[in-house]
C-alpha cells in the first residue's frame, strides 16, 4: 500500500512539474499581456 501512494505522489509531482516547466516556456514565447487579457476574458466574458 505503502509504495503505491508513493507512485502515485511521485506521479502527480511530475505532472506539475511538467505543467510548470511548459507554463514557463509558454510565457516566455508568448508576451504576458495577451496571456493575462485571455485570462480576464475568460472569468469575465460579460464585461
Amino acid at each position: 500500500m505503502k509504495e503505491t501512494l508513493k507512485r502515485i505522489v511521485l506521479v502527480i509531482f511530475v505532472l506539475l512539474l511538467l505543467t510548470a516547466i511548459s507554463g514557463f516556456f509558454y510565457m516566455q514565447k508568448h508576451p504576458l499581456e495577451k496571456v493575462f487579457n485571455k485570462k480576464m476574458y475568460l472569468t469575465h466574458p460579460k464585461e
